[in-house]
């Protein structure tokens, strides 16, 4: 019997799993993908909050041996430039970093194995086994077409917004909202770009930044009533929308040569109850937020750091239980999130500003110290003001 079956490998699962092996558990991870795939739809861009945690957790110098990190965003808002650095995170780290899914992805699995989960790829978890209403385990097939079933204290999903976890428990789903924008994308090389770049305007938008192997993503942002009449034309309205949204971000990319496929993707927003007798969630399959703040992985490695935290208490501590370890962390998670999640909601409508919104904007264009607080609230460092 485990101590906690993880479903789901990537960034929210792998980094549970290698938390709660650190901390002496038994633990197995069940990953449905080859480890070291791809997770193409992924904006990958990492905020300082998780690049803090890849350096305390010692795999940060791994993945620097791929992708250049950063430090200075530079947004155009609305007609009114903003620029400097986000606030650091950890007192000292102000870098943010955007490797592609198949490095990150491998690299917290690496660790996760350096730390002694059980991992088992190929493997698909087809239901949840209970008892008396509490989950006690998986059923799940490897690649051979095997079913078989491991016992736990805590299954823990971390298997994204199609959670088998989550239908599995019939978790509750609130503050739903349906896509409200979406993005096309591709990679480049020979662009001279080496930060964060972010466009918006009305019904309109557009960003870039480096990434792995000397390439930069450069990606364009659609209303998602105009994605669905032209998603089988993404190329033709990639290109429209960059020359419309970011003129000079257009001609650098037009100069540059193109390096993989163009992606195109969007999502529903929803928060679904995160715990309950025998199971928790963590990252995206929790909370999905709209990609447009970017704040998905650095969320997934702050709760995956404490929903680890959470299960060891409630196994180790005679004086709690695991259910009210557990129903804590679920409190802390809302009480955090929740605003960031508003807050997202809002900038992905691509909605014309008010007037008090623009004059705001325009107050903080000079002022440094604005800006660096406004870029706290997409990088989790800051409370958003709603």
């Amino acid at each position: 019997m485990y101590d906690a079956i993880i479903v789901g490998g990537r960034c929210a699962g792998a980094p549970t799993a290698m938390q709660l092996a650190r901390k002496g558990h038994k633990v197995l991870l069940l990953e449905r993908d080859p480890i070291n795939s791809n997770m193409a739809h992924s904006t990958h861009l990492i905020h300082p909050e998780g690049v803090a945690r890849l350096i305390k957790w010692g795999l940060y110098d791994a993945i620097l041996k791929r992708c250049k990190p950063f430090k200075t965003w530079s947004i155009d808002l609305h007609g009114i430039h903003l620029e400097g650095i986000p606030p650091a995170a950890e007192g000292n780290i102000e870098e943010s970093i955007a490797p592609r899914r198949n490095i990150l992805d491998g690299i917290l699995l690496e660790g996760a194995n350096a730390s002694g989960a059980v991992i088992r790829e190929n493997c698909r978890v087809v239901a949840l086994t209970f008892n008396d209403g509490t989950v006690t385990g998986v059923k799940a097939r490897n690649q051979n077409g095997r079913t078989f079933t491991e016992d736990a204290h805590i299954v823990i999903g971390a298997d994204g917004p199609a959670s088998i976890v989550a239908k599995c428990v019939n978790a509750r789903e609130y503050k739903n909202v349906p896509p409200l924008q979406s993005n096309i994308w591709s990679y480049w090389q020979n662009m001279s770009i080496n930060c964060l770049r972010i466009y918006v305007g009305p019904r309109q938008g557009a960003f870039a930044f480096p990434t792995s192997d000397d390439t930069v993503l450069v990606a364009a942002n659609l209303p998602y009533d105009l994605f669905r009449t032209v998603r089988d034309q993404r190329e033709h309205h990639y290109w429209q929308m960059l020359a419309t949204a970011a003129p000079i971000l257009y001609e650098q990319t037009r100069k540059a040569t193109r390096v993989d496929r163009f992606f195109a993707g969007c999502t529903r927003s929803f928060v679904r109850e995160t715990v309950g007798k025998g199971w928790a969630l963590v990252g995206d399959a929790g909370m999905k937020k709209d990609p447009i703040t970017a704040q998905g992985i650095a969320v997934a490695f702050e709760y995956a750091d404490k929903l680890a935290t959470s299960v060891h208490n409630g196994l180790v501590d005679g004086g709690t239980t695991l259910e009210e370890q557990l129903a804590k962390y679920a409190i802390e998670r809302d009480e955090r999130l929740l605003p960031y999640y508003d807050f997202t909601v809002r900038l992905a409508a691509l909605a014309p500003p008010s007037t008090q919104q623009l004059a705001g904007y325009r107050a903080m264009e000079n002022n440094s110290k604005s800006i660096k607080k406004f870029f706290g609230t997409i990088s989790l460092s800051e409370n958003p003001v709603l």
